[in-house]
């Protein structure tokens, strides 16, 4: 059955300059850093209407060779992008990146992905959520939530 993963995490930076960061490639894999590694990682950043195969190691153990991302959408007014990614045994992970302003300063980062893995789906849902999280940490994000639901 497939899950629901929405992840926040709140940044005392503009929401315009946190947002054009989220679009970095290099930025991914740092923030990633002690939990995936990517190879075939383009160069710049993510760009509508592309689609980018990686390489994608996690814990030096879960190889997903040819991951594909397709960037739907990256709409700069409303700091969002969204993305089709697919690779072994990931039938779906769609994922919708947003960047909000918040009243007071700063901004609030929310990652959801829709995750249908088969059989696979509530230790992948686990494996996304821990990189996820990893990631806003690495960032310095603070009051990082992660929420699963299924759908």
């Amino acid at each position: 059955m497939p899950r629901e993963l929405t992840v926040t995490a709140r940044y005392p930076h503009d929401a315009d300059q946190v947002f054009a960061r989220a679009l970095s490639f290099a930025e991914m894999a740092e923030a990633t850093r002690g939990v995936a590694i990517y190879r075939n990682m383009p160069e710049g950043d993510m760009a509508q209407g592309e689609t980018y195969v990686i390489d994608v190691l996690v814990w030096r153990v879960m190889h997903n060779p040819h991951y594909t991302v397709h960037v739907e959408t990256v709409n700069h007014a409303e700091r969002r992008v969204q993305s089709r990614e697919e690779g072994w045994m990931i039938r779906k992970w769609d994922h919708t990146l947003t960047v909000d302003p918040l009243k007071g300063g700063g901004c609030l980062w929310t990652d959801r992905l829709e995750i249908d893995c088969s059989w696979a789906t509530g230790f992948m849902t686990w494996v996304a959520r821990i990189l996820y999280r990893t990631r806003h940490r690495n960032r310095q994000g603070a009051e990082i939530t992660a929420r699963v639901r299924r759908i």
